[in-house]
């Protein structure tokens, strides 16, 4: 271990301690021990020796008082007495009536001990993996992408993932492993911004309140796949109208056609037949799936982390090899040549401007899909590395992988696009649902439905893929959420098992609601709302992470977690490219929720309550802290026990780092600091 510190301290020999000017003077150091329950003795650096408050008055008040000097012999004594290290400068405060004292920065972040890591470096990127891999790459998104944007869009997009999805990737994978916690506490780095953990957390519950619908529809489809007529290409089911049709040619002239079979099974799923009774009638497939699907997360997430990081390896090994198979098979059964590959990556509308652009700002907007759905969760899965990790490796791994698979799922999209148009009709505008998930169960559906060999199985092979995969996104966003509550509030770490449970069954209750007509609307909407916060709150991140917390800092604190050295050029692309992505994401994200429809009543609540949360919880932190507004800011902005979690790590960091910790006392006048 202490080869591996060596390197990693000859790495850093250029990253100084900064002037106190320059680096606000607030963070906790933990005792060696971790024993956090115990008071442990503050020292203040005065005119090159240590001064010590009293310990007989336990009032803040005693703060503000004169200190009496400590000479050497008493402060070896009394560190001898208290078992302190020698290798650190320690300081907690008595805790003040009525207050948290993690809250006030007057004791050290506690870990987890029994939080777990993954079993091998592979589980981090299987499960990155899977979460970026989920029915959004099969929609019609990238499918006109490429329709519009032509050869010009797949150049756009890569440059979009580089310089935008890949440095998000990088920072959240930073938080998360080398703090070692969750979407909460991880925020310790500038806990003015602590809110927007919790804003965070309510993102993720908004996500997983619907997303239960987006994995059970696949199951439903894969189940009723083992008919021996497969569902979707008959007209003899009981919710099949007169005009039923299941035609394979169609007149182009013809403005009308009567509803083919996979429509109108796609309508009973998501109930937008005209012979539902009301707005709040449930879908009862629907319904079972859910339950069966939060039924199947609970049974994984009661597991401990290193056999969910196994299940995940399992299931995108899975997951993968049946793409690969269906792709193939896809590629053979068309017939696919060379000619007309070359003509899927021609623009359509060639001479339109304004066609060519759209492609491109859907490029930026589909790098996104890197990072998963809900916020956070690649922050969740990296604090479960050991924390030398090479994470940045693994994050061009996951990012190579989920270009390729992207790629193939654009490929295949197109293809069941064109199968679809040229044997049912045209896609908006002969057969419009008017929801997201139309696109992957109308084209996909007829396509493999109509396979002239073992269609059953294709259809079973292709929705049970999407279903594995959106599994794993209903799991990893449950762990994030679980992870940040278990790692902030210690008296929930006893309950765990009980916890889990509750949660699921309150998420799989308020699932309910979208299995009616009236949810499967708001389900149409939501994604894009949630993309919305995502990237508004990814740059926020990227502002605290590069901006506030500083460059140096950032880098120096990233190249010593890897044990190698990081590019400067790399820190300013995130600095200052990555911002101008970000302007053009939400601009891309504000043009669809405009073009599709005005934001209701439920979305406007949801999306001020998510907003108001941070700034919210910026106001209650200045006014918990003592001292004039600019001393109040330094405090806050200051990183609070911002170190590894460790003894031996820590230790090194230190070291490496040349500062000792830092306390901001908070029944003081000035901000206490003590340097090495």
């Amino acid at each position: 271990m202490k080869s591996i510190f060596g390197g990693a301290k000859q790495q850093l020999s250029s990253c100084m301690q900064q002037d106190s000017d320059d680096t606000p003077p607030v963070i906790l150091v933990a005792n060696n021990d971790y024993n956090h329950h115990q008071h442990e003795n503050h020292y203040q650096q005065h005119n090159g020796g240590f001064q010590a408050p009293t310990r007989r008055n336990h009032s803040p008040r005693h703060y503000s008082q004169p200190h009496t000097e400590l000479n050497d012999h008493t402060a070896s004594e009394h560190n001898n007495n208290n078992n302190v290290n020698s290798n650190f400068i320690t300081a907690v405060t008595t805790p003040i009536t009525g207050t948290s004292t993690y809250e006030t920065l007057q004791r050290p972040f506690k870990h987890d001990r029994r939080r777990g890591q993954w079993s091998a470096t592979a589980d981090f990127y299987f499960a990155c993996t899977s979460h970026a891999f989920g029915s959004i790459i099969f929609s019609e998104v990238p499918v006109y992408a490429m329709i519009f944007g032509g050869v010009f869009f797949l150049p756009m997009y890569l440059i979009a993932i580089f310089l935008y999805a890949i440095p998000i990737f990088i920072i959240q994978t930073f938080l998360g492993q080398f703090s070692t916690s969750g979407l909460i506490s991880a925020f310790r780095v500038a806990p003015l911004f602590k809110g927007i953990g919790y804003s965070i957390l309510l993102l993720n519950l908004i996500s997983l309140a619907y997303y239960g619908i987006v994995a059970a529809v696949p199951l439903i489809y894969a189940a009723n796949a083992v008919h021996t007529v497969i569902p979707w290409m008959s007209c003899d089911n009981a919710w099949n109208t007169p005009n039923c049709s299941t035609h394979s040619t169609y007149d182009a002239d013809e403005i009308s056609l009567d509803p083919h079979a996979t429509v109108e099974f796609f309508r009973y799923i998501i109930l937008t037949d005209d012979n539902t009774p009301h707005e709040y009638v449930i879908s009862w497939p629907v319904l079972c799936g859910v339950v069966g699907v939060w039924l199947l997360a609970l049974g994984i997430l009661l597991k401990r982390v290193s056999f969910i990081g196994k299940f995940f390896r399992c299931i995108c090994i899975i997951m993968f090899a049946i793409f690969l198979a269906i792709f193939l098979h896809l590629i053979c059964y068309i017939r696919l040549d060379w000619d007309t590959f070359v003509d899927y990556f021609k623009p359509t509308l060639q001479s339109s401007f304004s066609g060519v652009l759209g492609g491109l700002r859907t490029a930026i907007f589909m790098s996104t899909w890197l990072l998963g759905p809900g916020w956070g969760n690649v922050l969740t899965l990296a604090s479960h590395n050991r924390f030398h990790r090479d994470s940045e490796k693994l994050t061009y791994w996951v990012s190579g992988t989920h270009v390729l698979l992207a790629f193939m799922a654009m490929i295949s999209g197109r293809i069941a696009f064109d199968h679809f148009e040229d044997h049912v009709g045209f896609l908006h505008f002969h057969f419009d649902e008017e929801h997201y998930m139309q696109f992957l169960y109308l084209c996909f559906a007829y396509l493999f439905g109509s396979f002239t060999s073992l269609p059953n199985f294709w259809c079973f092979l292709f929705f049970t893929m999407i279903f594995l995969a959106e599994l794993s996104a209903i799991i990893i966003q449950m762990m994030s959420v679980l992870t940040a509550l278990f790692d902030e509030y210690e008296q929930l770490r006893t309950k765990k098992s009980r916890i889990t449970i509750a949660l699921t069954l309150l998420m799989m209750t308020v699932s309910i609601y979208f299995c009616t007509k009236k949810g499967f609307e708001h389900l149409d909407l939501l994604p894009n709302i949630v993309i919305l916060s995502h990237l508004i709150i990814s740059f926020v991140l990227l502002l605290m992470t590069t901006w506030i917390y500083g460059r140096e800092r950032f880098q120096c604190d990233l190249q010593f977690m890897l044990g190698k050295t990081i590019s400067s050029f790399k820190i300013f692309l995130i600095r200052f490219l990555t911002p101008a992505f970000f302007v053009l994401s939400i601009i891309q994200t504000l043009y669809f929720l405009e073009r599709d429809n005005s934001p209701t009543a439920l979305v406007i609540v949801s999306q001020c309550v998510i907003y108001a949360i941070a700034p919210a919880y910026m106001i209650y932190k200045i006014c918990q802290t003592n001292g004039t507004l600019r001393n109040r800011l330094k405090q806050c902005f200051a990183p609070h026990d911002w170190h590894p979690v460790d003894a031996d790590n820590r230790r090194f960091y230190e070291e490496i780092m040349g500062v000792s910790e830092m306390l901001v006392m908070e029944g003081g006048e000035e901000n206490c600091a003590v340097n090495a």
